[in-house]
């Protein structure tokens, strides 16, 4: 069974209603996804750096590969960011400053169990 993939853009809240089953161009819909499927994948973090302390995958150009982690920013008095920030590992054991994260990307979505 073949299957097409269309990247259709719409006005904020003007997004049609959709259900699994409708029948769209004489196929059955499967599955619906509302993001960018076209976005890139990869983010250089000299283009862009993840929001704090959300939840990313991390490559580091020194050998790790790829590793969950975040970035931590600083606060100083009366809980203000001071601009400083660091990286944050799920795995305890790696050092940042050994680490060279180049790019960064969305985790993603947990597999369907069925």
């Amino acid at each position: 069974m073949g299957k097409v993939t269309f990247v259709v853009e719409f006005e904020n809240g003007k997004e049609p209603p959709v259900h699994s089953g409708m029948t769209v161009f004489g196929g059955q819909l499967t599955s619906v996804a509302w993001k960018d499927a076209t976005e890139e994948k990869f983010v250089s973090i000299i283009d862009r750096l993840p929001a704090p302390n959300n939840t990313v995958l991390l490559y580091d150009a020194n050998g790790e590969g790829w590793v969950i982690g975040w970035r931590s920013v600083w606060y100083g008095s009366g809980q203000k960011e001071t601009g400083q920030w660091e990286w944050t590992f799920q795995i305890d054991d790696l050092d940042a400053e050994e680490m060279n994260i180049t790019h960064w990307a969305p985790m993603p979505d947990e597999p369907c169990m069925e």
